[in-house]
């Protein structure tokens, strides 16, 4: 992946992190690899170990990716929400990659979702102008 992608997919997760309630904004491949993002700034991890956390990455992608089976008959994913105690877990699919978003629980889920439509549209631009 070139650096100037990578520098766009961090500038989108920094903008995502820095709205209230968003506690961890990432771009992950279809792998389940971080290819951008991290936690926003004063937040405590729930999850310190990094194992899990990359475990955590390959299982939304395995997900996400097993889910795909169904477009045809059911449509496109516009985004799933895993509603926890400590936290939303919100995957919004994005091309061959995806925007994995942990949001406080009292955030509105739907409203996560259309802020993270709207930060990916420009990436999506700029990835057709760029080939």
């Amino acid at each position: 992946m070139e650096s100037n992608q990578v520098y766009i997919y961090d500038y989108t997760c920094n903008q995502m992190c820095q709205i209230k309630g968003i506690r961890f904004v990432a771009i992950i491949n279809n792998k389940g690899r971080k290819i951008a993002g991290g936690f926003s700034s004063n937040i405590i991890p729930l999850e310190k170990d990094k194992q899990k956390m990359e475990m955590l990455f390959m299982e939304v992608a395995l997900d996400l990716s097993m889910r795909k089976e169904f477009d045809d008959s059911l449509g496109n994913i516009h985004a799933i929400v895993s509603y926890r105690n400590k936290t939303n877990i919100i995957t919004v699919p994005h091309e061959d990659k995806l925007m994995l978003i942990s949001s406080e629980p009292e955030l509105d889920p739907n409203k996560v979702i259309s802020m993270a439509h709207r930060n990916l549209r420009p990436i999506k631009i700029l990835e057709v102008v760029n080939h």
